[in-house]
């Protein structure tokens, strides 16, 4: 049977599916305290020149002491110089942070925004990294080796002496943690047929918010940035305890040409989901057409090379939701920043703008589900540049600046409405083969628009709105883009570049609106055609129930006592 028929006749969401999805969770928590944990770990608290108690200081109009200034001589007042002798820290609202242990501020205040961009540029490398060895040699080697470097690199950060080896102990993290998520991100997908990755898909999404939310509260309770960064790695020492069990990709071995262990993988699922009487062989190897399953011999020694990325017809997956993820970063970073400015207690809130993205992360589920992945991509980016056009109009002195604040807040919330479409189309439209490399580009160019946000921002102080101006544009020219990618709802995920290439000449969004046919002259496409329409019709007949056809041979007696039975139970159970 083809891979979807087995994984559904195995239990479409049994222990396999529960254990991956377990695993892309707790990494997703991890990844969101890695990325955002420096608004704690590097916050600048109140200070001023270490003169002594009983020397007067320069103060601002607010009547506040002067940050980095004190008087040359303390009784004329007339002159101000650089502190001489260190700063005093307000340690009460942030604790110890990185910014007081390693006197961070004035001439060395760039150095926080620094160590920031290094680690996200060790995240980019990473992910590009990670992708191609995950594609040549298998989801699971990598996704542990790297798990063991990246907590003895996450302890040896709380232990760093100085902001030196911090931020090469940091750019470290980013590269290896990247190994760690994004396989088994992958991994997660390919062991769920289409019906359910929209719903399960989206978990790791949902884990991210929550994990954000939990930060705050760790924060507020522990204010030492050693002690909190230490227990960050909470996420990834649990998942160690896990992670062996974690199966390798069946449909990666497949497109390597691994058939003897892609049926042994198979039929392990099978048993830990504890499905008996499982059909062995259950895979269709004998009888697999060459020139639909067979992976070329010069792709297969290259796993997933960065370069077969851009032979169309991947090139335009890869140029779309490459500009896609800027897109998010840009915005997603550009309001994350702006919420952050809102008056009362920094934790509540940053607590509260990581609440608004929860039901965000949870409503695009449904409406994928059924209306499939494009139309509410492109709704959301729309309706986001709506938003923004008017946060750009609005002044600021309307309703107290409070109608401001919550456009900016819907803002956020409909851009991390799109990061469920933006990221089901990327494991939905690159081949099995590109899979992991291709999304590892992708966010390795998205990183630019999480660079580029606080550069945007303070430019605003030359060009009004400038910031909002250029993520507007990104938007609308997103949701362009997306009108020439298909459509991926109720279709098998591409296992080759020419399996692609059918669902661009079938399912493209721009062709179905004009309502114009797939060409048909060509003998080649046709065939293919036909073929993916089988894989296809497989699939559909699985999603009704299993028969003698998806069974590649099953008799009726297994059908009868498998099919209806417990098996449709447990999936009935699990709908969501």
């Amino acid at each position: 049977m083809e891979i979807d028929a087995a994984l559904s006749r195995a239990k479409p969401l049994g222990r396999t599916q529960v254990l991956v999805s377990t695993i892309s969770g707790f990494l997703a928590v991890e990844i969101s305290w890695l990325i955002l944990s420096v608004v704690f770990i590097a916050e600048t608290p109140l200070h001023h020149c270490d003169v002594g108690a009983n020397t007067t200081l320069p103060e601002t109009e607010d009547n506040v002491y002067e940050s980095c200034e004190e008087f040359v001589d303390p009784e004329w007042k007339n002159e101000t110089m650089a502190c001489s002798d260190g700063w005093n820290y307000d340690t009460e609202l942030y604790g110890r942070s990185i910014v007081s242990d390693w006197d961070l501020v004035c001439d060395k205040d760039s150095l926080v925004g620094l160590s920031q961009s290094i680690m996200l540029a060790g995240c980019a490398l990473g992910a590009i990294m990670s992708g191609t060895i995950a594609d040549k040699y298998g989801r699971r080697p990598i996704t542990i080796v790297s798990l063991v470097i990246f907590n003895i690199l996450g302890i040896a950060v709380s232990f760093s002496p100085n902001y030196v080896t911090f931020v090469i102990l940091r750019f470290l993290i980013g590269i290896v943690f990247r190994g760690a998520q994004l396989p088994p991100m992958v991994l997660l997908f390919e062991y769920l047929i289409p019906k359910h990755r929209a719903i399960v898909g989206n978990i790791p999404g949902v884990m991210f918010s929550l994990g954000l939310m939990v930060m705050s509260g760790l924060a507020y309770l522990i204010r030492d940035w050693r002690q909190f960064h230490a227990l960050l790695m909470a996420p990834t020492i649990i998942v160690m305890g896990f992670i062996w069990l974690q199966p390798e990709s069946v449909r990666w071995l497949l497109s390597q040409g691994k058939y003897e262990e892609a049926e042994k993988c198979m039929q392990k699922v099978a048993k830990f989901n504890g499905v008996k009487d499982f059909p062995s062989p259950a895979l269709k190897l004998a009888n697999r057409n060459l020139e639909e399953t067979e992976v070329d011999t010069k792709d297969k020694k290259s796993g997933g090379s960065i370069t077969q990325l851009f032979k169309p017809p991947t090139l335009a997956v890869t140029l779309i939701t490459s500009w896609l993820w800027i897109t998010y970063t840009l915005v997603y970073f550009g309001f994350a920043l702006t919420t952050g400015t809102l008056a009362g207690d920094p934790y509540l809130n940053f607590f509260l703008s990581s609440l608004v993205e929860l039901p965000a992360r949870i409503a695009p589920l449904f409406i994928i589900k059924r209306f499939g992945t494009l139309i509410p991509l492109i709704s959301i980016l729309v309706s986001s540049g709506v938003c923004m056009i008017a946060i750009i109009v609005v002044p600021d002195d309307v309703a107290d600046g409070w109608l401001k604040t919550s456009l900016a807040l819907l803002g956020k919330f409909l851009i991390v409405c799109a990061f469920s479409a933006i990221n089901l189309a990327n494991t939905e439209l690159f081949p099995t083969t590109l899979r992991t490399v291709g999304m590892g580009f992708a966010q390795l160019i998205g990183n630019v628009g999480s660079i580029l946000s606080p550069i945007l921002i303070y430019l605003d102080k030359f060009v009004p709105d400038l910031s909002f101006m250029i993520m507007t544009a990104s938007a609308f020219l997103a949701a362009i883009f997306c009108l020439y990618l298909p459509e991926t709802k109720n279709t098998v995920q591409p296992e080759t570049p020419e399996d692609l290439q059918i669902l661009f000449d079938s399912k493209r969004l721009f062709s179905r609106l004009r309502k114009t046919q797939p060409p048909h002259d060509d003998v080649s496409i046709s065939n293919n055609q036909s073929k993916m329409d089988e894989k296809l019709q497989k699939y559909k007949a699985n999603e009704e129930g299993p028969n003698e056809n998806t069974m590649n041979g099953i008799n009726d007696e297994h059908i009868n006592k498998e099919g209806g039975g417990e098996n449709a139970g447990f999936e009935e159970d699990t709908q969501m």
